[in-house]
């Protein structure tokens, strides 16, 4: 089976280098909206006010466990399928036929993937 990139969604630098960026960015991200918070104070009420996480939100700032990222790619990748079956089923009017405009989109998608890869049946 030949898989491009562009079906997995799997390309880029991202990828490349296994969502590390992305931790460094949020990481990042997360530092300058704590410093942000403590400017923002500290020239409201005028003086030093140091504006620390909470152990909860260091952890989370420390790096997601192997199940917190499972966890978390499995819930995006449901809420996006999930999205895309229901406007499937408005597409095609089914209302709350889900299981048929899961069927539908799926044919879809093996269609047009059938049409990308340049196959034809004649």
């Amino acid at each position: 089976a030949v898989v491009s990139s562009q079906s997995t969604g799997s390309s880029g630098i991202n990828a490349e280098y296994g969502g590390r960026l992305t931790f460094k960015y949020e990481f990042d991200s997360n530092k300058h909206l704590l410093q942000s918070v403590q400017s923002s104070l500290e020239s409201r009420f005028s003086g030093k006010i140091p504006v620390t996480p909470t152990p909860e939100f260091e952890r989370a700032m420390g790096g997601a466990s192997e199940k917190d990222i499972v966890n978390s790619g499995l819930e995006y990748t449901m809420e996006r399928s999930g999205k895309k079956i229901k406007e499937t089923a408005l597409a095609h009017d089914l209302g709350v036929d889900i299981r048929t405009a899961a069927f539908v989109l799926a044919l879809t998608k093996i269609s047009n993937n059938i049409i990308m890869a340049g196959f034809t049946f004649t």
